[in-house]
């Protein structure tokens, strides 16, 4: 195994990149405001889907809103792609936001998420990141089981990041994040 930094100008017809996943669950968002004004409860449960939820969504991996990403693969010994990094020091924040991390199916469940993930934490600690944050859809119960078991939270959430359309309407970003100051 190893990781290999890539560049942009290696593709000139870009990096395609291909998201592809299904869930059985989702963590559906129950809100109460209480009374008087004072504030909101939120809740996130587990929630079955009726039928599995399938999302596919294709894409470049060198776009302009990552303006200042390093990108990195994992490669087995015969040289073949396994997994995909993106990711960008926040100097505003002091925060290094995860763009993209992919682990081809067929290398799924096998560690290699795990080992992208500590060569990021390790690569951010060397730039005095604070915190890890990523992006990740409610409807994506792998995902959020992987983030979570590699010490990341729910720091927030955004109801009108998708169109009714995607997701079946119930699709909502989550705002995930693994602090490195205190650990």
């Amino acid at each position: 195994m190893r990781i290999k930094q890539i560049f942009e100008k290696d593709y000139p017809d870009n990096k395609k990149v291909v998201v592809e996943y299904t869930s059985g669950y989702y963590y559906k968002l129950e809100s109460k405001k209480k009374p008087k004004s004072e504030g909101w409860i939120f809740e996130w449960k587990k929630t079955p889907f009726k039928e599995k939820f399938r999302k596919k969504w294709e894409g470049n991996l060198f776009e302009l809103y990552k303006t200042k990403a390093e990108y990195y693969i994992l490669e087995n010994t015969n040289n073949k792609e396994i997994g995909l990094l993106a990711f960008e020091q926040l100097s505003h924040s002091n925060r290094t936001r995860i763009w993209d991390i992919m682990i081809q199916p067929e290398y799924q469940r096998n560690g290699y998420g795990t080992l992208l993930m500590k060569f990021l934490e390790t690569k951010a600690r060397k730039l005095k990141s604070r915190a890890l944050v990523l992006e990740c859809q409610n409807t994506n119960h792998k995902a959020i089981n992987f983030y979570l078991k590699n010490g990341f939270n729910l720091i927030g959430f955004d109801l009108e990041a998708y169109t009714q359309e995607q997701g079946g309407g119930i699709e909502v970003r989550l705002e995930m994040g693994k602090n490195l100051s205190s650990i």
